[in-house]
């Protein structure tokens, strides 16, 4: 009796460390270099993420405040990168326990490209950015989730 109740608390340990809901991603992220935090919500069923906060708040040439400027689009080469949304219509897919379908726009080259991320673990986020709908023609990239200090 004492082994079976060991092992049941064990399988219920493992499982929560596996056992990822779609809702885990929504929060503040730090990207992979921690030069930018980025806050993932649901909207609708959709998962879209915007930047919050940037560490460098001047552009190229010195100016500020920090726009879109790699942009290819011209009016929103000219838009502040605070609060613009660079992770769209991801989706969680229960079977392979990950998000699919987005798209991840790098404001650091201004190009789009195709999206999915899964959680290695509770506070680390694995991105993949692809083309083509290749994922091995794409990079990927490890967030970490900011922690947040309740006052």
């Amino acid at each position: 009796m004492f082994k079976r109740g060991w092992l049941a608390v064990a399988c219920l340990v493992l499982l929560q460390k596996t056992g990822y809901s779609q809702e885990e991603i929504v929060g503040i992220w730090y990207n992979d270099i921690k030069s930018t935090q980025i806050e993932i919500s649901n909207e609708g069923g959709d998962f879209q993420g915007k930047i919050i906060w940037l560490e460098t708040t001047t552009n190229s040439d010195g100016s500020s405040p920090r726009i879109d400027e790699y942009n290819p689009d011209e009016d929103l080469a000219k838009r502040e990168l605070l609060g613009t949304t660079i992770l769209h219509n991801l989706r969680w897919n229960p079977e392979s326990k990950s998000w699919e379908k987005g798209l991840i726009y790098d404001p650091n080259n201004g190009k789009t490209y195709e999206c999915s991320c899964r959680l290695r673990e509770e506070d680390e986020l694995y991105l993949k950015g692809y083309v083509l709908g290749i994922p091995w023609l794409g990079r990927s990239s490890t967030w970490t989730r900011a922690k947040v200090i309740e006052k």
